[in-house]
């Protein structure tokens, strides 16, 4: 288009570039450039909190982005809340690649005062009690401390932040109250099931959605994750958190199978059932990545459904082995660790998602994947190990199994494999869905978890 514009947006204090989702796929289908972006230890920058020393620290991906446009068309900035500082601070640095500064109910600098005195000024005006569960902290040196917060979920974000968003409902009391953990695929996180989680919270249950180490907001680097029981670490510390007299449906969509596995076996007293949505399920006979290292089509999302004869990484290795290069598209694949255990790990990208994953959810949910996706360890007998889960443990919990009819990765001769390998409790069809079914089909996935948890829990 001869009339596009190029605008870069900036998210508020404690958010990321995912709060920006619905707008930027709208200016997008208008025909415009849009980059939003995470500032450093927000959203996916892995950036960790106590490494920002300054204003250019925090400000540092926006300034890249600035710094790597080309001087012949300006950018429209657009910041909110306390996103207005490092917005100022790159039109400051960069005033001949900024065509405008949106203000978006938002701190905005003057030129007298140090850059802080609009934020300064409001925090003193505000009483203490009016930050309700906000979290207040501080690092770094005693002489200078700096400052940080976390708006709190339960209280803050809901009265003073969303109260007019869409929410789908507050939770209401049931004494028929069910707990659901639900578990992401390989290089997703919670997020991926914010409208699921909705929907079950508004019928009145408890659920957790977790993210696994390196992957959402979770601050581990992929290359700390040297074992299954690392990559699983933040799973297996809910269920750990969870009393003994009520049990939990585990919900694993993609490569979170083997995790989900792995946490019904070590807490099998816990675990209700386990659902394994368009899934490669482990066995109790193989490595847990058996599967996917060397069968059929899907490493990528669609959940591990371990066994209890093989190690955990058998159903994935089975996967991995079966898959045509060329089918992967634009996904990275990369390495760490020792030369002769080398770990493995991907990257999807962007073209693999939108045709293999989303290609029947709306496009703002591609376009938040696009925006939140993060480098994962992919589950092979080196990080796995060889030793398959147990028969008392994992092999002894109800599994459901969920087959997603449109799935783009995992080819129907897969599914009627790894079902056939280590058969289910039931098997679920959900027709015009894809392999993201919270996303294509959230009410009637919601509807079948719901009816598993009546059954099983």
């Amino acid at each position: 288009m001869e009339n596009q514009k190029r605008f870069v947006l900036g998210h508020g204090i404690c958010h990321g570039a995912w709060s920006w989702y619905k707008v930027k796929t709208l200016l997008e289908a208008a025909g415009h450039c849009v980059s939003a972006i995470d500032l450093s230890a927000s959203g996916i920058n892995t950036t960790r909190v106590e490494e920002i020393q300054t204003l250019k620290d925090y400000s540092k991906p926006l300034l890249d982005i600035m710094d790597s446009f080309p001087s012949d068309k300006k950018t429209i900035l657009v910041a909110h809340s306390l996103g207005g500082v490092p917005a100022a601070l790159a039109a400051d640095i960069f005033p001949c690649k900024t065509a405008a500064i949106v203000f978006l109910t938002s701190a905005m600098p003057d030129t007298k005062n140090p850059p802080a005195y609009v934020i300064e000024k409001l925090l003193a005006s505000i009483p203490q009690e009016e930050f309700l569960d906000t979290v207040f902290g501080c690092y770094g040196a005693p002489d200078c401390p700096l400052e940080t917060s976390l708006l709190g979920p339960t209280r803050f974000l809901t009265k003073k932040c969303y109260q007019l968003s869409p929410v789908e409902k507050v939770k209401k009391a049931m004494e028929n109250q069910k707990r659901f953990v639900l578990g992401h695929g390989i290089c997703h996180g919670a997020w991926s099931w914010y409208k699921v989680k909705t929907l079950l919270e508004a019928a009145g249950h408890c659920v957790s959605a977790i993210d696994l180490s390196a992957s959402g907001i979770n601050t581990t680097r992929v290359e700390e994750i040297q074992t299954l029981k690392d990559y699983s670490k933040p799973l297996l510390d809910i269920m750990d958190s969870f009393p003994s007299d009520k049990k939990t449906i585990l919900v694993a969509h993609s490569l979170g199978g083997v995790p989900a596995a792995l946490a019904a076996d070590i807490f099998p007293c816990k675990t209700a059932a386990i659902v394994f949505l368009t899934s490669a399920m482990p066995d109790t006979k193989n490595p847990p990545a058996y599967v996917i290292e060397k069968t059929a089509a899907i490493v990528f999302l669609t959940s591990a459904m371990p066994d209890t004869k093989n190690p955990p990484a058998y159903v994935i290795e089975k996967l991995l082995a079966s898959i045509p290069q060329e089918e992967f598209l634009d996904t990275v694949f990369g390495c760490y660790g020792a030369p002769d255990c080398p770990l493995e790990t991907s990257l999807l990208g962007p073209r693999f998602l939108t045709k293999k994953c989303y290609q029947l959810s709306p496009v703002e949910d591609l376009e938040l994947a696009k925006m939140l996706v993060r480098v994962n360890p992919l589950v092979t007998n080196n990080l796995a190990g060889t030793r398959s889960f147990s028969e008392e443990g994992y092999g002894s919990i109800p599994r459901i199994y969920i087959i997603c009819e449109e799935d783009n990765i995992i080819p129907k001769e897969y599914q009627h494999w790894i079902i056939s390998n280590f058969p289910p409790k039931e098997v679920i069809k959900i027709k015009d869905a894809d392999h993201m079914p919270m996303n294509s089909k959230p009410q009637e996935l919601c509807a079948r978890l719901l009816k598993i948890a009546h059954t099983y829990a």
